[in-house]
């Protein structure tokens, strides 16, 4: 080596490290140099942290070439072996960001994570994966922010229903059935029927047609104010005849069947206005006929809308 081994004549010295040469295309050189006229205190603070960022570029160089390791060089695997096991990189701080559902204590238990832990001893996967146990959990990430903090983000699920299979189970709008329901938890949802366990389990690969009907359908719910899903008691599904919404407040079935689930809900909302306080009088409104509502009545009522056949003896 030339003159980069000597000291300048200013008394500055430069030293040349070796990363992982034989995972690299060809030797990285990381040269530094201290600079004359400084004090020493604050010449050694500099070099300090100097050295710590060249110990995390190698660590980048190290994680991303070689596989956390593999490969390497003996001298690069203790350096390695020396950054996971330093208290140098120990974890300071670890910020968690989670919604109502999933508490900060159990997001750090399912990490298996805590303060003074090596920044660099833990896979991110394997954290994520114990995360992602918690049933409310949908996704979550973790990240290293160096040199001594973790952020772990949380994203919940949000149930649109229960689906009943003997017992009651929470599902979201992507068809996912997540958790079944304990003492306790909120059961302020439409109840999904008419879908058997063994019918999830054997395609449970895909999200069964039946269910994505039952889900759809809260989903137009949701978009209207006339006969909004809070006033949805039951979604009954069925294969041949579609679904069938159970209204909250009176029991007054609504048959949906399947298809055009939007233009049926507008043709709801119109029969409703239409029929105003005589809406108590409707056993049966039934959506299936192009174009109009039929309504079969309570037993000794009788009543006239526009646009809606009254058909008392039934549908």
């Amino acid at each position: 080596m030339r003159e980069e081994g000597k000291k300048s004549a200013a008394g500055a010295a430069t030293r040349t490290v070796k990363i992982g040469a034989r995972a690299l295309k060809g030797p990285k050189t990381v040269r530094t140099a201290s600079r004359p006229g400084r004090s020493a205190a604050g010449g050694g603070a500099r070099r300090r942290g100097l050295v710590q960022g060249r110990l995390f570029r190698a660590v980048a160089v190290i994680v991303v070439v070689s596989g956390v390791g593999a490969g390497l060089g003996a001298g690069a695997k203790e350096l390695w072996s020396y950054l996971t096991h330093s208290p140098r990189f120990a974890i300071k701080e670890i910020v968690v960001r989670t919604g109502k559902r999933v508490t900060e204590r159990e997001i750090r238990m399912l990490a298996d994570l805590k303060e003074g832990d090596n920044i660099l001893g833990f896979r991110l996967s394997d954290c994520v994966a114990g995360i992602q146990i918690h049933p409310w959990v949908k996704r979550a990430s973790v990240m290293r922010q160096f040199p001594d903090r973790v952020v772990i983000e949380v994203e919940e699920r949000e149930p649109v229903a229960l689906l009943s299979l003997g017992s009651l189970y929470y599902v979201d709008a992507d068809g996912e059935i997540f958790k079944k329901l304990l003492p306790g938890d909120v059961m302020d949802y439409p109840v999904l029927s008419g879908i058997t366990l063994r019918e999830v389990v054997e395609g449970k690969a895909r999200i069964d047609p039946l269910l994505r009907l039952g889900l759809d359908v809260i989903a137009v719910a949701k978009q209207s104010r006339i006969f909004p899903a809070r006033d949805i008691s039951e979604v009954r599904l069925d294969r041949v005849t579609g679904a069938v919404v159970v209204r909250a407040s009176d029991g007054m079935l609504v048959r949906v069947g399947a298809g055009e689930l939007a233009g049926k809900w507008r043709r709801l909302e119109r029969t409703l206005v239409e029929l105003g306080d005589e809406t108590k009088k409707v056993a049966e409104l039934d959506l299936n006929y192009e174009g109009r509502v039929t309504v079969k009545l309570k037993e000794g009522y009788r009543v006239a809308a526009a646009g809606a056949a009254a058909m008392p003896g039934g549908l």
